[in-house]
């Protein structure tokens, strides 16, 4: 099973959260320990990262294998998460 690591830009996103969308996040997130390849693989300039879609949210990702770790980066909106 991997481990989440959230970075601090991912986790003040998340703090701002009402309650409800904070949940959504985490037990979507949660999902990723038993399947890191739930998402989407993303191309271009962000090849080698995975996209999570979370309701009007999504979470940018990176698999580290051999440390089992999946490491947020980034949580936000979809039309700005991507910069």
């Amino acid at each position: 099973m991997y481990e989440i690591i959230l970075q601090s830009k991912a986790e003040k996103f998340l703090k701002k959260l009402d309650k409800t969308n904070q949940q959504r996040v985490i037990n979507k997130l949660k999902c990723l320990k038993e399947n890191p390849k739930l998402g989407v693989p993303l191309t271009a300039n962000l090849a080698g990262l995975w996209k999570l879609r979370i309701g009007d949210y999504r979470a940018i990702y990176q698999i580290l294998n051999q440390e089992l770790t999946i490491l947020i980066l980034k949580i936000g909106k979809r039309d700005n998460v991507y910069d």
